[in-house]
């Protein structure tokens, strides 16, 4: 009997794969805009506003004066990247006037949503939309114990744009919730930025 199932299921599965549909196939219509969606390792298409290249990008250049004025930033510098994030990836560091959270924003570069997955865990992460990309929300005690909260952008097939916020010298007034609401606030504004490069 189970010899017989086999080739059944194989011939179901084949001709769901088929299609009898007329017409030709084409590269599209050569007129239209380009898409804005892509894959992400390979799997379904991911709609974002616009790929951009992690590699190319100056994640400080996405401060800009109105984000700057709109959120209360007073210095945005250049740091070392982090060797985790790949080569080639890029950091820049955030100061807000009020100083319980400080921010930073990370280029990754070796890995997209199957990777960030595979090494926070996806039971740790929460999908929301950051201004037209799709986003990846997680919580953890920063470095010295205080809350940090990190928002990851699919900016790219296989690159992730990451913005946290984490407690600066608030001491007890910084909490996680604040924390979110800080990295949320900040990625939303750099994601409208990114989506213009």
């Amino acid at each position: 009997m189970r010899r017989l199932a086999v080739p059944f299921l194989l011939a179901a599965v084949l001709t769901g794969c088929s299609s009898t549909e007329p017409g030709s196939p084409s590269a599209g219509n050569q007129n239209s805009p380009a898409p804005t969606t892509g894959t992400s390792a390979g799997t379904a298409p991911v709609n974002r506003p616009k790929a951009v290249d992690m590699k190319t990008l100056d994640p400080c250049s996405l401060i800009t004066p109105e984000v700057k004025t709109a959120l209360g930033i007073r210095l945005v510098n250049p740091r070392e990247p982090l060797a985790e994030y790949g080569e080639g990836s890029k950091t820049c560091s955030n100061n807000y006037e009020d100083r319980t959270y400080s921010s930073s924003i990370y280029t990754l570069v070796n890995g997209g949503v199957d990777r960030l997955k595979r090494t926070v865990g996806e039971a740790k992460l929460t999908s929301l939309q950051i201004a037209g990309y799709p986003g990846y929300l997680t919580q953890r005690e920063a470095v010295g114990g205080g809350p940090g909260c990190e928002v990851y952008l699919d900016a790219n097939d296989g690159q992730l744009l990451l913005v946290n916020a984490i407690a600066g010298l608030g001491g007890d007034k910084a909490t996680m919730d604040g924390a979110c609401e800080k990295a949320k606030a900040l990625a939303n504004a750099v994601g409208a930025v990114l989506a213009t490069k």
